[in-house]
């Protein structure tokens, strides 16, 4: 039985069939009672909150969102402030983007556990920026009426008067539009293509970057901005040669905090943890303790000492952004509000599948967009998922985003309170919070040998993604990296992986020749071929270097047994399957399609060549097992001709059939 006669005697439907019954399930649904509901799924589905909220259970939830809420605000305090410290701003701004982005978010998001705000790779780049675009900095102080009043004005490339404030609001802004536009254009299937590897050699390479730019602080010494290709060795080689000049105060709170950090994070927090579901703030004691240090010992004046300085007291006032400044940060926005989405898609889908609940990655798209948008009339700059606060958080066994009401009440106390408290904070105790912090992207380096066990194009993406954002600017690294691994998906299916399938003595089963021993070719003049990838512009030249290969074989009718890689010696004697019928005046060539799940023109095409081609050398083309997308094309009237039903066939066994090959 070929293809036709199967598609008629179990009544197929045609792809224009299909369509239509679609378009009919879809009017009948929008009646009037309809309609209401799809309005109603709409209004839920762009605001999350309003039909998960009513069915919040304070008994069952509350408990668990408090502590986790108050755990994340803790170490959102000293994280906010050492990541602010990486953009380039003063500490407070840190705290504030850790305050408005999650709060909002809270609205339009449908992760359960993630936590929004300030991370180390998005604060490097923000910083990055800030370089290009902050040139230098003036401060002038004047008396007036026995007053001292202090000015600072920023020297720039843009010319109007810029602040760095100024700056990150206008960033964040544009960083929403292109979140929100691209959601509006549903781009969040580009995602896909940001694969597990890229996103990992990414931010270990990214992870350099941050390491190395707090150097600066560790030592106590201002070095030199770097900028382009081959940046990071430079100011490697910068930190290496103004070692000389360190300041030794700085150096040693360093070590120590690098120290504590680690042992208490190594082996008091895991034992801890035991015991209580609320982990012990080592980095808001560090804080506290170092503030307390530095104000009795006065290390700033007494030992010049870089602090924290100034926090202002109360809560910022919104502005609109200064739109002028969108033209010179376009570039910087766009991938910045790819790599802020891709840290909040990525660790969404994790704790998504872990827990057994769904999430939409369009309107996860939307809500990061909305509240950057919103957060950008306040001093912030953008904000994505923390992996740090998000895995504590999911650790601290949080029900619902609930938890950020919890956390905002925490840094609302600090920013309007507290903040001027912490102000002779060593900036050096930041850098330590900062390096500390970069442990798990360094560890991502043990996947490399499993990675290279399993793929080698996985393999490949990791290095070079991070290799290429390690030689370059983080926003390049990512450009490149995304463009290899748009290179890779073609390349992968340039070399399909083609191999004869052998058969047991039923004919039931057919496997690779090469994978299994006991296995035998069907029978003399007879090749089952499986190809495993979609047919297109592509490997179509290969799938006719395959079946020339073949036909032009002067043993393809003579042979009767092809020995495998694995067939041992001594069995080169053995027989075929004994089958009764065989037509031996042709030749045969099925191929198994049940891998080609899609062919594009060409493909098709060169399916019609191919089976020129084997007629010319008394070689009959078969083709076996065609998936349905596969087949609405074959079945057009413009390959018909060329493929006809005595072509197609719905099984390998219908297939052998029709070459006289009957189950023994």
């Amino acid at each position: 039985m070929d293809q036709i006669a199967f598609d008629d005697v179990y009544q197929r439907v045609p792809r224009n069939g299909r369509r239509k019954s679609i378009k009919l399930e879809t009017e009948i649904t929008l009646d009037n009672s309809g309609f209401g509901r799809f309005l109603k799924q709409k209004i839920l589905g762009f605001f999350p909150i309003l039909e998960w909220l009513p069915k919040y259970s304070v008994r069952e939830n509350l408990l668990n969102d408090f502590i986790s809420g108050i755990t994340c605000g803790i170490m959102a305090v000293p994280q906010g402030m050492a990541y602010a410290s990486l953009a380039n701003v003063d500490p407070v701004y840190g705290l504030y983007s850790s305050f408005f982005a999650p709060f909002f978010y809270l609205f339009f998001g449908t992760s359960r556990h993630i936590a929004i705000g300030v991370f180390a790779v998005a604060s490097m780049m923000v910083g990055n920026l800030q370089q290009q675009l902050i040139t230098g900095k003036q401060v002038l102080t004047a008396n007036v009426s026995g007053i001292t009043v202090t000015t600072t004005h920023y020297e720039s490339p843009i010319p109007f008067d810029v602040t760095p404030i100024s700056i990150i609001s206008a960033l964040t802004f544009t960083v929403a539009l292109y979140q929100i536009i691209m959601a509006m254009l549903r781009l969040s299937f580009l995602t896909a293509f940001m694969s597990d590897q890229l996103v990992s050699g990414y931010t270990t390479g990214s992870a350099f970057h941050v390491l190395v730019s707090q150097f600066s602080k560790v030592i106590g010494v201002k070095l030199p901005r770097r900028k382009g290709f081959f940046m990071l060795p430079k100011m490697i080689y910068d930190a290496c040669s103004h070692v000389g000049d360190a300041n030794l105060i700085s150096v040693a709170l360093s070590g120590f905090g690098l120290f504590f950090l680690y042992i208490t994070r190594e082996f008091f927090s895991p034992w801890f943890a035991k015991y209580a579901k609320i982990p012990i703030p080592f980095e808001l004691i560090l804080v506290i303790v170092m503030t307390i240090l530095s104000s009795s010992l006065n290390f700033h004046k007494s030992h010049s000492l870089s602090i924290v300085n100034y926090i202002p007291e109360g809560f910022p006032v919104p502005k609109v952004p200064d739109v002028r400044i969108v033209p010179y940060v376009l570039m910087d926005a766009l991938t910045l509000s790819i790599i802020c989405y891709m840290f909040v898609i990525s660790m969404a889908k994790l704790f998504a599948k872990k827990h057994r609940y769904r999430i939409d990655p369009s309107q996860e798209l939307y809500a990061i967009g909305i509240s950057s948008l919103l957060s950008s009339f306040f001093p912030v700059y953008p904000a994505g998922g923390s992996l740090s606060r998000s895995s504590v958080c999911e650790m601290s066994g949080v029900k619902t985003q609930l938890y950020v009401i919890f956390t905002t009440v925490l840094l609302f106390v600090v920013i309007m309170w507290v903040g001027p408290l912490l102000e002779p904070l060593p900036m050096c105790i930041l850098a330590c919070i900062v390096i500390i912090s970069l442990k798990g992207l360094f560890m991502q380096f043990k996947q490399l040998p499993r990675l290279w066990r399993i793929s080698k194009y996985d393999f490949a993406i990791w290095v070079i993604s991070c290799v290429t954002t390690f030689l370059s600017d983080p926003s390049i690294g990512l450009l490149i990296s995304f463009g290899f691994v748009l290179l890779s998906v073609p390349l992968r299916e340039k070399w399909p992986r083609v191999h004869r399938l052998y058969a047991t003595e039923d004919l039931t089963t057919f496997k690779d020749n090469k994978r299994y021993r006991g296995l035998l070719p069907v029978e003399p003049g007879v090749v089952i071929l499986k190809f495993e990838s979609p047919l297109h512009f592509a490997n179509c030249n290969t799938f006719k270097e395959v079946i020339a290969e073949i036909v032009d074989d002067d043993t393809f009718l003579a042979v009767v047994v092809e020995r495998s890689d694995s067939t041992p010696p001594g069995d080169e004697d053995s027989t075929a399957i004994p089958l009764k019928d065989v037509n031996l005046g042709k030749r045969y060539i099925i191929v198994d399609c049940s891998a080609m799940s899609f062919i594009d023109t060409m493909g098709a095409e060169t399916m019609c060549e191919a089976r020129r081609y084997a007629k010319d050398y008394n070689t009959v083309l078969l083709f076996a097992d065609i998936p349905e997308s596969v087949l609405d094309i074959i079945l057009l009237k413009d390959f018909t001709d060329f493929l006809p039903s005595n072509a197609l066939y719905p099984s390998i066994r219908e297939a052998l059939k029709y070459a006289g090959i009957e189950r023994l």
